[in-house]
């Protein structure tokens, strides 16, 4: 019996692919249809450490700060407020605001020693 040939080898390791790729399109469907379907929705998360996120869920129509790690889940603060509403943070082409413009929005200005605020 001989080996495989060049030809057979692209084949099978083409068809293997396109399984996978199958697989993958298939288990994702289902994902999305099991995680959507709920109440509860992770509306933004951010990764603070190696092992470490916090997540911003909605649950009907209350809010919650949730930090995950390895040692579990931990629930930070309950929210107040609309999260869906960010426009405030887009330019109007549908671009995040730059980080300064963001800043200079929330904070107050700067007082130097002698009296002049900093621009």
């Amino acid at each position: 019996m001989e080996g495989l040939t060049l030809f057979q080898a692209a084949f099978t390791v083409l068809g293997v692919l396109l399984l996978a790729y199958y697989c993958s399109r298939l288990l994702g469907k289902q994902w999305v249809k099991s995680s959507a379907s709920g109440s509860m929705r992770v509306l933004e998360h951010i990764q603070v450490g190696q092992n470490q996120k916090i997540l911003l869920l909605q649950v009907r129509d209350e809010y919650y700060l949730v930090g995950v790690s390895q040692a579990g889940i931990r629930l930070l603060t309950k929210l107040e407020g609309d999260f869906q509403a960010a426009e405030e943070f887009l330019q109007p082409g549908g671009e995040p605001l730059p980080f300064r413009e963001l800043l200079n929005k929330y904070l107050p200005p700067h007082k130097k020693k002698g009296g002049d605020t900093d621009e």
